[in-house]
């Protein structure tokens, strides 16, 4: 069985973003499931036209006079059929309610909001007439007032689930509210089934997050229907129906939307994320729901283009009757693996406990003392890259060095080298490497680091603590990777929200950023993953037996990184690093992470990759967006993906590294960071000193490994040859050493990692490792 999830983090106060809709009633219940108490429902209806003959005409509706509103304004935005009801729901849940109008329009209508401001943090200012501004910025008044009347509150929930336009919006206006953002529905369809469904034989697989509400009691109607699959004979039906008459209709949606779904993931049309369908919420389970909603009479209208909806009359809140019985543990979960990686971490349990346990050599780096007089920059036709900044100058603390490193960078991009002719910014950095003395720095680091990054997706990032590995006096030491290409062909995935998926990113960095090689192909930056709850936040497995967390957390940790890689469309790893802390117990955890990185990439037995084509956006694709222009999301795929392997490659696992450095964020034992490629093909070499990485023969990274038979004195000679042989070609864009040796000043030609120890494939131990990535055959 999957590992259970961990005890929730303490609760937060949550305000509830509602529409009426099935996922933002149910999001609620998984708030509560999660530990949350929700404080307040907020709201936004469409602005309100009233006569006087409207509000008799209201009041015999049983409406209460709340005036003669448009029925649906079809935002871009919020779901607003059936606001009329809206009112009903402060008494049927017993929770506070704050409605305030939809004012303005989509009048920014990029697919990330604020994209092009100068500050994504800060308040828009604007010149243009009363009401023309972006309907998305009607949450923030309506919040403030919550928030006023509710001081408790800290965070703010809503029902997205593959919308990256609706969830990037609450992102922005949750982040400059100070609220933590949560989307417990987020990549929801392509989750594994909570254990309950997956028990349950008759469930409607293609369905599940319907079935996951039916299993929990919940009530929702169609009362809208703008789909060439669907007609008015859907509306009013319960999409969230626990009995046959429910899942005869999940078979029916599927049915209808397989024959109009082709471009996009059929999982989020048959949840109608692509306004396929909208629905009203009537009843749920009675822990939150007190009473349930009923409506009197049904009016059914139809409009152009298969458009049909219903008008509600006499809607009112009534005592709910005798049923089952719910608590917030029948809130289903999906489990926190997924397929592969629960049986990846059940091949690691089977190795003997004596493998395990065995104490590794994991010593100190050498005493030699070294420095870094200046950073080291390299140009690639689509990167620069600047490496090892330091600042000791600037004074003994992570603050004032960072503030100093802060200014050293801005001055490189602003007056880059002679060779370099145009001035870049700091919003064409993509990734970012940190190294600390201690983590007790991170936080004097990260409030200056902050300051260089103000656009919605800042670069992917990794940090680690590498003590007194690091040069005399330096606390922070800083790498930087620039893209040289045209920044709207750049791709980042930043996800600030608490969900099921991976960990949120709550701080200055995106968890990957994609970037165009010059002709074709991308490379794939994707942070260092930690092995973190997502619903919880919190290190996973804390509470076991060495083995078994330890286990568990090197497979939580590079999922996170195999979801990432899967919504960035990777199709092969390029290489990966664990990072990681243990001393005594190094050499069995290098052996962990070895076995699992070398199980996800053996070849499925009879594996037959097909290419499903891209999977987009169901809400960009609802409002016209060109496929070109959308970035997909996360579905069930395989990575890798064999077929791009050359058929003559004897080897199918991508190069390995494995380095011990003395700290990770959050007091984590492991993390993983890696490079992925969007490819055509992929060949992997044996090198007599390592493993290669060739990508469309375009893109090259190869692990070097200098294996622990060198003395120091011979290191640096060693170093010297590795230079003079793989490090003079024009189109080499990084050159990473990690090592447990000091560097000699001015050898090596880029990055520099200090560690306690490296080691490489098979788990061998070594003195240093080199990562080389290099753009075959072009001059600069």
């Amino acid at each position: 069985m999957p590992p259970p999830h961990s005890p929730p983090s303490p609760g937060l106060n949550v305000i509830a973003l509602i529409s009426g809709g099935k996922d933002s009633l149910y999001s609620i219940l998984h708030c509560i499931r999660n530990g949350h108490k929700v404080v307040a429902l907020a709201n936004l209806h469409p602005e309100q036209k009233t006569t006087p003959s409207d509000n008799q005409s209201n009041q015999e509706d049983g409406q209460n006079g709340t005036g003669d509103m448009e029925e649906d304004i079809d935002s871009f935005m919020y779901q607003t059929i059936g606001h009329s009801v809206i009112p009903l729901y402060e008494s049927a849940l017993g929770i506070p309610l704050y409605r305030a109008p939809i004012t303005g329009g989509a009048v920014d209508t990029a697919r990330i909001y604020r994209h092009d401001a100068a500050d994504q943090a800060a308040e828009p200012v604007s010149n243009i007439e009363p009401g023309t501004e972006d309907e998305t910025e009607s949450l923030v008044p309506l919040l403030r007032r919550i928030m006023q009347s509710h001081p408790e509150a800290n965070a703010v929930s809503a029902g997205a689930i593959l919308s990256t336009y609706q969830r990037t919006r609450i992102e922005n206006v949750a982040g400059r509210l100070g609220l933590v953002p949560l989307a417990w529905l987020w990549m929801y369809p392509s989750l594994p089934a909570p254990a309950e469904r997956d028990a349950d034989p008759a469930a409607v697989a293609a369905a599940g997050l319907l079935e996951d509400m039916a299993g929990c009691g919940c009530d929702a109607r169609i009362i809208k229907v703008a789909s060439g699959g669907l007609d008015d004979g859907y509306l009013w039906e319960n999409v969230s129906g626990s009995l046959a008459a429910g899942r005869g209709l999940r078979r029916r949606l599927i049915k209808g939307m397989s024959r109009f779904a082709a471009a996009e993931d059929i999982g989020g049309a048959v949840l109608g994320e692509g306004g396929e369908y909208e629905t009203l919420a009537l009843d749920g389970p009675g822990f939150l729901w007190k009473m349930r909603i009923e409506v009197e009479r049904r009016d059914v209208k139809v409009g152009e283009g298969g458009v049909a909806f219903v008008k509600l009359k006499g809607a009112r809140c009534v005592p709910k009757s005798d049923g089952l019985e719910y608590t917030p543990q029948d809130v289903r979960r999906p489990v926190l693996l997924d397929g592969t990686f629960s049986t990846a971490l059940d091949g690691i349990s089977s190795l003997s406990v004596h493998q395990m346990e065995s104490t590794g050599s994991g010593e100190s780096v050498s005493s030699l003392e070294w420095s870094i007089d200046e950073p080291n920059h390299r140009l690639s036709p689509s990167t620069w890259t600047i490496s090892n900044l330091v600042a000791p100058e600037a004074g003994p603390s992570a603050g004032e060095q960072m503030n100093a490193i802060v200014t050293k960078v801005q001055n490189a991009l602003s007056s880059p080298p002679d060779s370099i002719s145009t001035p870049r910014s700091t919003e064409d950095i993509v990734f970012a490497t940190v190294l600390l003395r201690s983590m007790s720095d991170f936080a004097l680091m990260n409030n200056v680091y902050v300051s260089l990054f103000k656009k919605p997706n800042p670069p992917a990032r990794v940090t680690v603590a590498c003590g007194d590995a690091l040069p005399a006096n330096v606390r922070v030491m800083v790498s930087f990777v620039l893209d040289r290409g045209a920044r709207d062909r750049r791709q980042g995935l930043h996800v600030q929200s608490r969900s099921y998926w991976a960990p949120a990113n709550i701080g200055p960095y995106s968890q990957a950023m994609s970037i165009p090689l010059q002709d074709e192909g991308r490379i794939v930056y994707i942070a260092g993953q930690i092995p973190l709850e997502p619903a919880s936040m919190e290190v996973a497995a804390q509470d076991k037996p060495w083995v078994e967390g330890y286990s568990l957390r090197a497979v939580l940790a590079l999922q996170h990184l195999w979801r990432i890689g899967e919504a960035m469309q990777i199709d092969w790893w390029l290489g990966a690093v664990a990072f990681m802390t243990g001393v005594d117990r190094v050499e069995a955890q290098v052996r962990i992470a070895w076995e699992l990185w070398k199980k996800m990439h053996s070849r499925p037995e009879g594996d037959e990759d097909e290419d499903e084509g891209p999977q987009l956006d169901a809400w960009d694709i609802k409002y016209g967006r060109r496929a070109e222009e959308l970035m997909p999301q996360a579905v069930e795929s395989s990575l890798p993906k064999f077929s791009v392997l050359d058929e003559d490659c004897q080897s199918t696992v991508a190069p390995f590294l494995a380095v011990e450095v003395d700290e990770l964020p959050r007091g984590s034992d492991i993390e993983w960071q890696g490079l992925g490629g969007r490819c055509q093909q992929a060949k992997l070499l044996s090198l007599e000193d390592g493993t290669s990485t060739i990508a469309d023969e375009r893109y090259s990274y190869r692990s070097l490994e200098l294996d622990s038979g060198s003395s120091e004195v011979l290191f640096e000679e060693r170093l010297r040859s590795l230079v003079t042989s793989h490090c003079q070609t024009s189109g080499l864009s990084q050159a990473i050493l990690y090592t447990s040796l000091p560097v000699p000043e001015g050898v090596w030609p880029g990055q520099i990692i200090p560690c306690r120890s490296v080691w490489g494939r098979e788990g061998r131990r070594l003195i240093a490792a080199a990562v080389l990535q290099e753009e075959c055959g072009v001059e600069v």
